[in-house]
């Protein structure tokens, strides 16, 4: 019957040290990072913004791949599609930079796994928007496989 108390105090006591966080294994400490209020609308246009493409680069032999973009002219959305290419099992990923012609950078990325026909959306502007495509290849490469401008067509213009 001693045997019971004895269990149930250690069970109890064991219980209370868990509550009471001494159960942690020291870590190294992390360092505190502050926090700031997120600007709701750039008041400054960065210094990376432009609207002038910037030059291709050239793909790694035997590793070509392509994507495309395309500006929807009614909503102004924005479409970039992975078309796939020879080089399709050495990406890690596409990263996708948007410049609207309101100041604003957009960024996104196509992940693995990949596929022919994977997409990533963004809102472009009713202006002029330019679409920077950069393939990420696994031995380390960065090419910029596209930079475009995009300009709002009309729909129904003749």
């Amino acid at each position: 019957m001693k045997y019971i108390y004895y269990l149930l105090m250690a069970v109890l006591l064991t219980a209370a040290l868990s509550v009471a966080g001494c159960n942690d294994i020291p870590e190294e400490e992390s360092p505190i990072i502050g926090t700031e209020e997120p600007t709701p609308f750039p008041t400054e246009t960065p210094s990376d913004w432009s609207l002038t493409p910037g030059p291709v680069g050239t793909m790694p032999d035997g590793k070509a791949v392509s994507a495309s973009a395309a500006k929807d002219p009614i909503t102004n959305k924005i479409t970039v599609q992975f078309d796939g290419g020879h080089g399709f099992n050495f990406l890690v990923r596409l990263d996708v930079t948007v410049y609207t012609s309101d100041g604003r950078i957009l960024e996104g990325s196509i992940e693995r796994p990949l596929t022919m026909g994977k997409t990533i959306s963004f809102n472009g502007t009713r202006g002029t928007d330019r679409v920077k495509i950069t393939a990420i290849y696994n031995t380390g490469d960065v090419v910029v496989i596209s930079d475009k401008v995009y300009q709002r067509e009309e729909a129904f213009a003749k």
